[in-house]
């Protein structure tokens, strides 16, 4: 059996989709002590659970978005190094459901800083877990996307009575950035007991490039985690705490940086028999305080006639959630029924620290809650593996009255932009601001071999999402858009209605000999599909031409459609070299208007060759995208060029405890724009204001592992 570090630093790639347990037997190999697991969950699994196959060191990843890339479909939008998007087959944020350890983290600052990928560091997570195709409706609570599992450093319960400690330690320095990290997790546990502490620092400066630097790109960040697992009879019980602190971290794509985001979450997790079923039951709430600014990592902008526009902003946000579901085995069938919540509260005030007239309720006291209700039913009939699943959500909304002061002198001329501000108030505050929508979600989903070696994976389902409360309630021209980051303003329609999706998809799993391959294609239809639209409001367009130089957009209900082809490979080319990758394409465009939808990823390829020995390994590694010149008109997004950049990674075992992982991330010093990377937003950067940002230049990194 190779030594366990291979098992860990076998997940640089994504790779092969095959189960755990098949596919380590047939290399003698065991991921038992992977530092982190990817795990690909695919079409019907009653049996077993498809997996790629894990591994540890290489990649320098201040979070998990980074390893959305490694799932065929998967992607991410980067506005920051601390601020990024999950994407998968061309749908963003809200639209995937990300829990981390089976909470869901609601982002806090209406432009998304606090990401749910980003709630937690990649040196203390243990696993991520993505459901390709369709998810479940247990797992897809809302959205028209997908489900990310997340799972924090654990020790779960010992097979002995004797209390044992066991832990993790990791530090590592980056080139480019001058950026370091560190973390340990440690705990002890028995047969009935487990109890664990963790803690990360992360802190890097302005990353740079063959010819420059990225301004406002620094960041600084502890997190801090805790957790407690007991059984009692037959029942199993948890209780954990996570709580971050983050300092200055810059978001490039974002009209503001962060100044700090503290937040504190706590779980309580119970499973247990009952009767002939399993019963479940989780509760978590979460509460954020945050502050962001335009002038603490970036120089001030200008307005329009040249002077400094200070402003700062103190979001506020509270989530509590709540999770039961029975699971029951009766004959062929297993069934799962359930019920599971959240509340959502979120404040948004806007202030200008040079001057304390000057105020904007951007978002005030707003309420947006979720109870559903879910069933399911897996079974096996005709050689097929089959699952239904169907749930109801009741979403309901509201917001509190607004209104702001410009501070501007009524002799000015400028004195009609608080006119505007407080006419559009006025029609906002007189309105009725209370919305209800009710939501049906169906997935069917089937799978069977059709030989030894080929597998057929098909499904069918409907989704659906409620506005979310920018789409909404943004009354005022403004960029508070959950991270859009088009560098347009927008204003909300308290009238939308909730977007649906009707969604096929159609995949093979296929090996022969060494090589073996997933493809899966997949279209979605969708309803009510909510973009920025013209706007007809002639108060904001005129507040927002006089304040940016042109109207803004109005969030509104299109149709649109989604479809395209994803796939993993892995090929044994002999005893000790593997070449393994994902291909991913999805095309993104309205069907009631010719035009494109925004921020899709182009044609994104990974591909790893990997020479791996007794103690030791080297991987060339290249990730690639194609031109993206299929953009959206409505918010003149650009085009961008086709990019590739290739890694050198490797690592070695220092006897039992320590390994260490060593790389060069862009080779070549290559510069490039990401698609996905967004506009610059920061004056006097070696990037143009409003030019596509460029991504890290070449990257120099060290990690060193050591385990007990």
């Amino acid at each position: 059996m190779k030594p366990s570090v291979f098992a860990g630093l076998f997940l640089t790639f994504p790779l092969l989709i095959t189960t755990a347990t098949a596919d380590s037997a047939a290399r003698g190999e065991t991921v038992e002590n992977s530092d982190i697991e990817v795990v690909l969950v695919t079409g019907v699994r009653i049996h077993d659970q498809m997996v790629l196959e894990p591994s540890q060191v290489a990649h320098t990843g201040l979070d998990n978005s980074d390893l959305m890339r490694m799932f065929p479909g998967g992607n991410r939008n980067a506005n920051g190094p601390l601020t990024r998007i999950s994407q998968y087959r061309g749908l963003i944020g809200a639209q995937n459901n990300v829990l981390v350890d089976g909470a869901g983290y609601s982002a806090d600052c209406p432009n998304w800083m606090d990401t749910p990928l980003s709630s937690i560091p990649q040196s203390l997570t243990e696993s991520v877990t993505l459901y390709r195709g369709l998810a479940s409706v247990k797992t897809v609570q809302e959205g028209l996307g997908n489900g990310i599992a997340v799972r924090s450093r654990n020790g779960g319960f010992a097979a002995a009575e004797d209390w044992a400690a066991y832990g993790n330690a990791t530090a590592g320095y980056g080139s480019n950035a001058s950026a370091w990290n560190a973390s340990v997790f440690s705990g002890w546990h028995n047969d009935r007991n487990w109890l664990d502490v963790a803690a990360s620092v992360d802190r890097g400066d302005d990353y740079g490039f063959d010819g420059g630097t990225v301004a406002a790109t620094e960041y600084d960040r502890s997190h801090y985690r805790f957790g407690y697992g007991g059984r009692l009879g037959g029942a199993d019980l948890a209780l954990r705490a996570a709580i971050n602190r983050t300092g200055n971290a810059g978001t490039p794509a974002l009209p503001m940086d962060m100044r700090y985001l503290d937040s504190e979450q706590y779980a309580f997790e119970f499973n247990a028999p009952a009767g002939p079923g399993t019963l479940h039951f989780s509760v978590d709430t979460l509460s954020v305080d945050h502050v962001m600014d335009n002038f603490t990592l970036r120089p001030v902008p200008l307005n329009k006639k040249g002077k400094p526009t200070f402003r700062e902003s103190a979001p506020l946000g509270d989530t509590d959630a709540l999770q039961l579901s029975y699971q029951i085995e009766r004959g062929a069938l297993d069934w799962e029924f359930g019920l599971d919540g959240k509340w959502e509260s979120h404040d948004h005030p806007v202030a200008d620290p040079t001057n304390a007239e000057f105020f904007i309720d951007n978002f005030s006291r707003i309420e947006r809650d979720r109870l559903g209700v879910f069933a399911t039913a897996t079974w096996t009939a005709s050689g097929w593996d089959l699952e239904a699943g169907l749930r109801y959500n009741r979403v309901e909304m509201d917001a509190g009255e607004v209104g702001g002061n410009l501070a501007i002198p009524p002799m000015s001329p400028m004195f009609v932009q608080q006119e505007r501000l407080d006419k559009l108030a006025a029609e906002f505050n007189a309105a009725d601001r209370a919305r209800s929508d009710d939501q049906w979600t169906g997935v069917f989903k089937a799978s069977r071999d059709l030989g030894e070696n080929l597998r057929l994976n098909l499904g069918l389902g409907r989704k659906a999402r409620s506005p979310s409360y920018q789409e909404r309630y943004l009354w005022l021209p403004m960029s508070a858009t959950a991270g859009l980051a088009d560098g347009w303003t927008y204003i909300g329609d308290l009238d939308l209605v909730p977007e649906t999706s009707l969604e096929a998809t159609a995949g093979l799993d296929w090996s022969f000999g060494g090589l073996r391959l997933t493809p899966e294609v997949f279209y979605r239809d969708i309803s009510n599909f909510i973009q920025g639209t013209p706007s007809t409001n002639m108060t904001a367009n005129q507040f927002a031409m006089m304040a940016t130089g042109r109207p803004p957009l109005q969030y509104g209900n299109v149709d649109a459609e989604q479809y395209g082809f994803d796939m993993g490979y892995e090929w044994h080319l002999d005893e000790y070299l593997l070449l393994r990758g994902t291909l991913s394409y999805v095309r993104g465009k309205r069907t009631d208007v010719k035009d494109n939808l925004y921020r899709i990823a182009p044609l994104t390829s990974v591909v790893e060759l990997m020479y791996l020995r007794e103690g030791w390994f080297v991987s060339l590694e290249s990730v690639a995208a194609a031109r993206q010149d299929r953009v959206a008109d409505y918010n003149a997004e650009t085009e961008s060029a086709g990019w590739g950049v290739l890694n050198v990674r490797a690592a070695v075992e220092l006897g039992d405890t320590f390994d260490l992982g060593l790389g060069v991330e862009n080779l070549f010093d290559k510069v490039y724009r990401d698609h996905l990377g967004g506009y610059n937003r920061v004056r006097e950067s070696d990037v143009p204001l409003g030019a596509r940002i460029i991504s890290m230049g070449r990257n120099l990194y060290l990690k060193l592992n050591a385990k007990w």
